[in-house]
């Protein structure tokens, strides 16, 4: 992560595939968001973020395992995250318009990018206002900030219900803060563009076939070679 137009695509893609958590309300279940909105006063990124406008991304998650999957730009890049609870082993799988990678990672194995994005998060704190408040599908929400810095010049603004208790110590990228609820809703903004991401749906039923995912047609590759990988795309997409 040697540039930033690195550090933001690669940061971007953790959070679709790091949003890992646990709620105490809910042991097991579904939680649905999508891209709401997209902006950019730069005309031509705006025509691609038009691309990413109703991504959706699915939460599949019980006590032992979680699995993210995200289907972006109308099925042109998918991404299947699977984390094992116990012993913190994450397998990936991304598909890029029929590129496919897969990566099975330890926690030692990721314990150098992590120590990274660590370092590039010092000073970023978690803002609360709790008199801003609003009601996201039945839950109450108030607002949460994090404001990026010289490193990651990246901001959220969120909407965070604590009635979900949800935990982001297994939230990829963002382990440095301890946010005190579940984001329903935040704009994750990259100063060229941002996005608005919602929940649509959040529900208590959850097929465990869902965790039996098919790595038939990915090469398999190291964590660090799917970084690299990641590095070489990022300059080419224009982030």
């Amino acid at each position: 992560m040697k540039n930033t137009k690195f550090k933001l695509l690669f940061f971007t893609l953790l959070v679709f595939a790091g949003n890992l958590f646990g709620q105490s309300e809910i042991s097991e279940g579904v939680i649905k968001m999508e891209i709401s909105d997209v902006n950019s006063d730069d005309q031509q990124i705006a025509a691609q973020l038009e691309m990413m406008k109703g991504t959706e991304t699915n939460y599949y998650f019980n006590k032992d395992k979680y699995l993210v999957s995200a289907n972006m730009m109308g099925g042109m890049i998918t991404m299947k995250n699977l984390f094992n609870v116990s012993d913190e082993q994450l397998t990936i799988l991304f598909d890029v318009m029929g590129q496919k990678m897969m990566v099975e990672s330890s926690k030692e194995e990721r314990k150098a990018s992590e120590a990274e994005q660590m370092e590039a998060m010092e000073g970023m704190e978690v803002v609360y206002d709790k008199s801003d408040t609003k009601e996201i599908m039945g839950y109450k929400c108030h607002k949460a900030t994090i404001k990026g810095n010289d490193e990651i010049p990246m901001s959220f603004e969120m909407y965070v219900s604590e009635e979900l208790k949800a935990t982001n110590k297994m939230i990829q990228g963002l382990q440095a803060f301890d946010i005190e609820g579940f984001p329903m809703e935040f704009v994750m903004d990259m100063g060229k563009m941002s996005m608005t991401y919602t929940t649509t749906e959040i529900s208590k039923e959850l097929d465990a076939s869902v965790f039996e995912i098919d790595s038939n047609g990915y090469k398999k590759m190291t964590f660090e070679e799917f970084q690299q990988q990641m590095g070489a795309m990022g300059g080419g997409m224009g982030f």
